[in-house]
């Protein structure tokens, strides 16, 4: 699903835990995609922690303001391409290390930890 499919199902009054599976991430609720598709960039990959970042998952009805908040916090599979600088199997590393952080966050630890230091050139 897209960011404005997903905009769409809330702009008519649904909550955001009726519009896409929510799943159990690190001691948090989250969203992520079940596999990771670089074919479908504009797809909507991953939500980070719901209660940390105040995303009303639950709730109806919600004011454009909100929504628009809400969609900030999706990420497509094209953000964590560009994350990684085009490198797709980087990407994906990235894409099922997140279960609870942005990508961002992730790929800062990943890189500090080595997560790609033996890789030859």
């Amino acid at each position: 699903m897209t960011k404005n499919e997903i905009r769409e199902y809330l702009n008519t009054g649904k909550a955001l835990c009726d519009v896409l599976e929510l799943a159990a991430g690190q001691e948090c609720g989250i969203y992520k995609a079940l596999t990771f598709d670089p074919a479908a960039p504009d797809e909507v990959a991953y939500i980070p922690d719901m209660c940390l970042n105040e995303i009303p998952s639950g709730q109806e009805d919600l004011p454009p303001d909100v929504i628009e908040d809400i969609l900030r916090y999706c990420y497509t599979m094209q953000d964590f391409i560009d994350e990684m600088e085009g490198d797709i199997r980087k990407a994906e590393d990235l894409f099922h290390f997140c279960d609870w952080q942005h990508p961002i966050s992730a790929a800062f630890y990943m890189e500090l930890c080595g997560w790609w230091d033996d890789e030859e050139l």
